[in-house]
């Protein structure tokens, strides 16, 4: 960038400053140069349109997972199981040799932070054995009876509050639920180690041996768990002589987690979509159902107006209404991240995160702390995206630049230097897969877009 269009850049942005509580803004001129380098910064404001759109999966690359079914007055049932491997090092081993032999127990554990819903509410979980290899498919939309013997192993009646508490070593507390399993299952894996060790070489050895489980409710509706860890835990004792020549009964335990590096396949049901896939007032999202709010910023037109201007700022705000008052109502999702259409399934598949040039990531973040709305405002701001629509009108000048805005998970690191301070960065995105609603406002200045752009006369 020249020093002119840099001028030019931070009259724009000053401008915008000026002017940016005011929803009504008609094109001016401002001179900040001498007459023979000259530069009109110009403000306009132009409709968009906004409509809710479903996608029938998501890409969920997760170790993480979602386990219960509820129902929201406005938005809908909503149910969730998965089927999950586990995690086997090359070589596995018990580390001690059980007494005789064998194992005292086996258990699925699941450790969980949050969940949605009555935590007081009777559910029951029911575990079914895999019996075919899974394939390396990450979308939500997976039917999982293929793989699994519908013979269930296990069927327990359990509440979210009534999990044993737990603390993590970083004092954050939560809960975990055991599931007792059939003791064969655990004195096949300690047999198999010592009769077929070969079992254990590798992950996908062991995955021919014990393809998975299948967890999922068939009893209960009104709670959801957000499964942080899915562990098999095998507990057995075994004997050690000391020195002087006592002998001492030591409990031991092997624990089979469930990692990203295997593969977890989640599945959402949704319902009551057709609602507000029509409702031509609001737009809509919901989570992990896959609906998401489309926009549409008039670029051949934007195009047409500014003709050789430069874009210099693109202001554009997603405004929502106040959550439901009814108890456990839905809750906005932590960040909005904002992508052209046709890009949503390959950005989700090659873990990408917001560029600023052909994705962006809403941003009401402070010095002490990053946010992706603002709560107070009822806003997701996106402050300038002017990148994105610069690049859209180089390659497709004569098309509409069509937008999706998709809620998202995040995961930062911090920065550090002299002369800025802390700052945060994006190390991952994924698809928000915990429960929350939005309903976007489409109404008079909610669907408008600020451009403002700048020529240099000489």
């Amino acid at each position: 960038m020249n020093i002119k269009q840099y001028m030019a850049a931070i009259a724009g942005l000053g401008y915008l400053l000026l002017t940016s509580c005011n929803d009504e803004i008609n094109p001016v001129g401002t001179g900040i140069l001498p007459d023979e380098d000259h530069i009109t910064v110009y403000a306009d404001t132009f409709p968009m349109m906004a409509s809710t759109v479903q996608y029938d999966s998501l890409y969920a690359r997760s170790h993480s997972g979602f386990l219960g079914e509820f129902y929201d007055p406005l938005y809908g049932r909503l149910k969730s199981d998965y089927v999950c491997q586990f995690y086997c090092k090359d070589g596995f081993r018990f580390a001690h040799t059980p007494d005789n032999g064998l194992i005292d127990s086996i258990s699925l554990v699941l450790v969980y932070y949050e969940w949605q819903g009555d935590p007081a509410i009777p559910m029951q979980v029911s575990i079914y054995p895999v019996t075919e290899q899974l394939p390396k498919n990450y979308y939500t939309n997976v039917d999982p009876t293929p793989f699994c013997d519908r013979n269930p192993i296990l069927s327990q009646a359990y509440a979210a509050q009534s999990g044993i508490l737990v603390d993590t070593a970083d004092t954050e507390s939560g809960r975990m639920q055991y599931f007792r399993l059939p003791l064969e299952w655990g004195q096949n894996i300690y047999n198999e180690t010592v009769n077929n060790p070969s079992s254990f070489d590798s992950q996908e050895s062991f995955n021919r041996f014990l393809p998975g489980l299948y967890i999922t409710t068939d009893y209960g509706s009104g709670n959801m768990l957000y499964i942080s860890s899915t562990q098999l835990l095998i507990n057995y004792h075994y004997t050690e002589t000391a020195s002087t020549g006592e002998d001492s009964v030591i409990t031991a335990w092997e624990i089979f987690n469930v990692s990203k590096d295997i593969i977890q396949l989640n599945r959402f049901e949704s319902t009551y979509t057709e609602p507000l896939l029509a409702d031509t007032d609001y737009t809509y999202l919901k989570t992990p159902a896959g609906i998401f709010t489309r926009i549409v910023v008039p670029a051949a037109e934007i195009s047409r107006v500014i003709e050789k201007r430069i874009i210099n700022y693109v202001s554009l705000n997603l405004r929502y209404m106040p959550q439901e008052k009814w108890e456990y109502a839905l809750t906005p999702p932590s960040y909005m991240l904002l992508i052209p259409e046709d890009s949503i399934h390959t950005f989700f598949e090659n873990r990408n995160i917001e560029n600023n040039i052909t994705s962006y990531l809403s941003d009401y973040s402070s010095s002490s702390s990053p946010a992706g709305y603002n709560e107070a405002g009822r806003v997701y701001p996106f402050p300038n995206i002017a990148n994105l629509l610069n690049y859209h009108i180089a390659y497709n000048p004569d098309e509409d630049l069509r937008l999706l805005a998709v809620p998202v998970s995040r995961n930062i690191a911090t920065s550090s230097s002299y002369y800025s301070g802390s700052t945060f960065y994006t190390t991952s995105l994924s698809h928000y897969l915990a429960p929350s609603g939005l309903k976007i406002r489409k109404d008079g200045n909610n669907m408008k877009v600020v451009i403002i752009s700048s020529l240099l006369n000489n």
